[in-house]
């Protein structure tokens, strides 16, 4: 274990990131008036957020800090690509991305995760990826916290896996092997025309909670929790939102191999947003 991960991993010990995540997402979900506004608006000003998008650019529309972080965009600001496979879920910054190998994935260079930790411990769940596609997209508190489609799916069904809360910066990326299968995650599986596609929200610290648009908030649990949801036939259309992040983290996308490859040009560290071409 390396000298930085090490230190991360011990300072959960005496700086709690559960305890500060709930405490963080309390004042959130607070309504206090003026003082929220005065939150948001030096929000703003620290992220540099772009109001010109906002479908509300009004900082004082806002009954809580959540209702604007996870604000909505207007009509039309996030063209969705049509001449691809797949589309880019959300707005952040591209990690590693690739094929799924000897049923390994790539965390960061020098850094290497499993696939079946990353969707719970099934087998079955994860001989669906084998050989088949990744791409990873980091949250920053700067960007859009919302989460769409990457193409038109039917909802399958979810595994909730409770875990820690560590912060998922490129810091940390880099210097803790397996982050994203210690962190908390909502792994969504969808069939899109015969082959399965996973949605997959990584938690971290300050994450005050992950939601989907079929059940809402998630309640975080002790064990691991499955849920089939088959029965509900929901269907969601490229581009369309299936969740939210009430701060920063990260959405692994998974998909077979017969879909296709994750375009060259997204490098690790390039800029994204949600409905740009990302699978070819």
């Amino acid at each position: 274990m390396s000298l930085s991960s090490l230190m991360l991993q011990s300072c959960e010990g005496c700086l709690p990131f559960k305890t500060l995540t709930q405490l963080s997402g309390r004042l959130a979900q607070a309504k206090m008036g003026a003082f929220t506004t005065l939150l948001i608006k030096n929000f703003i000003q620290t992220f540099n957020i772009n109001l010109e998008e906002c479908a509300n650019p009004d900082p004082a529309a806002y009954a809580t800090f959540n209702d604007f972080f996870i604000r909505k965009l207007k009509e039309g600001v996030r063209p969705v690509a049509q001449d691809c496979k797949a589309v880019c879920p959300a707005d952040g910054t591209m990690g590693a991305s690739g094929m799924v190998k000897e049923g390994t994935l790539i965390q960061a260079k020098g850094i290497d995760y499993a696939l079946i930790d990353l969707v719970g411990g099934d087998r079955q769940d994860a001989a669906l990826f084998e050989e088949g596609g990744y791409a990873t997209v980091y949250l920053s508190p700067s960007n859009y916290h919302r989460v769409h489609m990457p193409l038109k799916a039917t909802l399958l069904r979810t595994v909730h896996i409770p875990g820690k809360l560590y912060p998922v910066g490129q810091r940390n990326i880099t210097g803790m092997p397996g982050l994203y299968t210690k962190n908390e995650r909502l792994v969504c599986f969808f069939d899109c025309e015969g082959a399965t596609l996973a949605l997959i929200l990584v938690g971290a610290a300050l994450v005050g909670s992950i939601g989907t648009v079929w059940d809402g908030t998630v309640i975080r649990t002790e064990q691991v929790a499955r849920q089939d949801l088959r029965e509900r036939r929901l269907t969601l259309e490229r581009g369309a939102e299936m969740g939210h992040f009430k701060y920063g983290s990260t959405v692994i996308v998974l998909w077979p191999s017969s879909l296709g490859r994750c375009r060259a040009e997204l490098t690790p560290g390039t800029t994204v947003q949600m409905g740009q071409a990302l699978v070819v």
